[in-house]
């Protein structure tokens, strides 16, 4: 009943603000991503990272996020493109990209007023995000602010729903919104960097 509570209360929102959002990620698939990017050179996983970003397969994301926010720190990486990249591979990884793809399935099958349609058709899907990459991706977004960059409004979007399904997820599954202090914080440069946003508006009011 919780989850379903959770599920209730903030689909429509985040729907309305994932579907503004449908081409932050590629579907297209590349082959020759099976290397290990750890063992690449930097400038080989920076471009391993844009492949993956542009195949959409979560794994690939994962295993090229890791390997360059590695790499990004021991070089102590002062470039806010690459941080950029490193904060799409991180909520690519998180799963929330699959997530999105569901709504848009779900938006064609399910009645969005049906609370008990939609707790049992994403039940088991909000579970599979992982927040350990939603916390990487807000910390390589801030690093692009610090390397003198700005951040996208959909990469602000993308990682404010992951904060938000993050501290549901920590509640007992109901929606907490920005009554977090995690997600109040996050807003402040997004709403610097894009005061006229609508989705901002939408997250504030969550």
């Amino acid at each position: 009943m919780k989850r379903l509570m959770f599920v209730g209360a903030a689909a429509l929102p985040l729907l309305l603000l994932l579907v503004g959002c449908e081409q932050v990620f590629s579907t297209n698939i590349f082959s020759g991503l099976d290397r290990d990017p750890s063992r690449l050179s930097f400038e080989q996983q920076v471009n391993y990272g844009h492949q993956a970003v542009h195949s959409g397969n979560r794994k690939k994301m994962a295993k090229a996020y890791d390997a360059l926010a590695d790499s990004l720190q021991d070089n102590n990486n002062k470039d806010p493109e690459l941080n950029s990249l490193a904060a799409t591979l991180a909520l690519g990884a998180s799963g929330l990209s699959g997530l999105l793809a569901d709504f848009f399935e779900l938006a064609s099958n399910t009645s969005f007023g049906d609370a008990a349609a939609l707790g049992s058709a994403l039940d088991d899907k909000l579970d599979k995000v992982n927040y350990s990459y939603i916390d990487a991706a807000v910390d390589q977004i801030a690093a692009i602010s610090a390397n003198d960059g700005t951040p996208s409004e959909q990469q602000y979007v993308f990682a404010a729903i992951g904060l938000v399904l993050k501290a549901g997820s920590e509640n007992n599954n109901q929606i907490v919104g920005s009554d977090t202090t995690e997600l109040n914080a996050f807003l402040t440069p997004f709403a610097q960097d894009y005061a006229d946003s609508s989705y901002l508006e939408q997250l504030q009011n969550l």
